[in-house]
């Protein structure tokens, strides 16, 4: 069972990484202001919106496979709970780390998207439309303590069970 010093311990690492994360998309829509004035666009109307509706189509497919790649990640938890960990950190946490920060990376590149958008066609709305749904997939996504609780009772029970 993962103790409330680790779970702590844990969530403030992951509260820095998740804050760090989001904060880039707040870079992200700083560089986009001070580059605006300067930013001169060669691409024709075709090909960006060709490569628009692929940026947000990716958006949307990112956007339903986090939920999915989230959950296979906190899958693997229960297959390898019984190894011994070569950090001192409980397998679950460990698990849940990266599958949250593999959850945050997905997210944050629809953020990317935007910014890209905004680089090649100089659309301001493409820009902050990409930049919000990423800020609030991040907040959907964000470290959560009864989260990691229930997946330590998850593999708690499904080990009593099994052995």
């Amino acid at each position: 069972m993962i103790t409330e010093k680790e779970v702590s311990k844990s969530l403030l690492v992951l509260n820095i990484i998740w804050a760090a994360i989001l904060f880039s998309l707040a870079i992200y829509l700083f560089i986009g202001h001070m580059i605006a004035a300067d930013l001169q666009t060669s691409m024709d109307v075709q090909t960006y919106t060709v490569i628009k509706f692929v940026f947000f189509i990716l958006a949307f497919v990112i956007l339903i496979s986090t939920r999915f790649v989230k959950k296979f990640f906190l899958s693997l938890a229960k297959v390898q709970i019984d190894q011994t960990s070569s950090m001192n950190q409980n397998p679950i946490l460990q698990k849940y780390t990266v599958a949250m920060i593999i959850t945050w990376a997905l997210s944050e590149t629809i953020g990317i998207f935007g910014f890209v958008l905004f680089l090649i066609g100089k659309s301001s709305i493409d820009f902050y439309i990409l930049i919000v749904i990423s800020a609030v997939a991040m907040f959907i996504n964000r470290p959560n303590k009864e989260e990691v609780i229930n997946l330590s009772r998850n593999n708690l029970t499904e080990t009593n069970t099994s052995g």
